[in-house]
């Protein structure tokens, strides 16, 4: 299978809420899900192409295997914000927003974040302009910068590039043994989802389970260390 492998530098610290948790629970992922980076990647086919492309940038998108190599150490920070969040009962209190104080967790990644992109190769030609064009991954804010063109390689089955950790379900084909590392549950486009419902600007819901389907990887990382407010994370490779 064609690979496409494009390696960033996080220039800022990283933040992605898992599925699970609410606005007031912010704890954070170690890496962007798969449902972040195709959503990156057609927000900047259209950005660049126009919102005319979208529905054709949405199927070659939703076609691409993803694979993900993380940077070799991970640090999370976690501390306690204020922020604002709408009033429930905003006519009677005489306001739109309220004060409160929330959890936040935010992920400096020491190192290159490399993603890989498989699939046809007429679908990786109509995908790698893109890659020059995404400017974070997972919160807004949570800033990368995009080392060198794009590479091309190859493998010989349907596998990722050495080192690479597949962003699909682990199920424990071809092996003997449970792998070990960190898990995290991240999420995906799902095999209903359409352009429509992925489109802000339509009035169409995503589902769970249909639209937006969720899975467990296990990452190639070890806790080293861990105190109050923080946690250190290394390869175990």
């Amino acid at each position: 299978m064609g690979w496409l492998v494009a390696r960033y530098q996080p220039v800022g610290l990283f933040s992605l809420r898992p599925g699970e948790t609410t606005a007031t629970g912010g704890q954070s992922l170690l890496i962007p899900t798969p449902f972040a980076i195709r959503t990156a990647l057609l927000d900047a086919a259209i950005r660049v192409q126009g919102v005319a492309q979208g529905p054709r940038a949405f199927e070659a998108i939703r076609a691409l295997r993803l694979a993900l190599l993380p940077p070799p150490q991970a640090a999370v920070s976690g501390l306690l914000v204020k922020i604002l969040k709408p009033e429930r009962e905003a006519e009677e209190r005489g306001r739109a927003m309220q004060r409160t104080v929330a959890f936040r967790e935010y992920v400096h990644l020491q190192g290159t974040l490399a993603l890989a992109l498989g699939g046809d190769p007429a679908r990786l030609e109509e995908v790698a302009p893109l890659l020059t064009h995404i400017t974070y991954l997972g919160k807004r804010g949570s800033f990368l910068q995009l080392l060198a063109p794009p590479e091309w390689t190859e493998t010989p089955d349907d596998r990722p590039p050495e080192g690479f950790v597949p962003l699909i379900p682990w199920n424990g084909a071809g092996s003997s043994a449970f792998p070990l590392g960190h898990i995290q549950r991240l999420d995906d486009w799902g095999p209903d989802l359409t352009f429509e419902k992925v489109n802000v600007y339509t009035s169409e819901g995503i589902r769970l389970g249909r639209d937006r389907v969720r899975f467990d990887v296990v990452l190639p990382y070890r806790l080293v260390r861990a105190g109050r407010g923080f946690a250190v994370y290394a390869w175990t490779l």
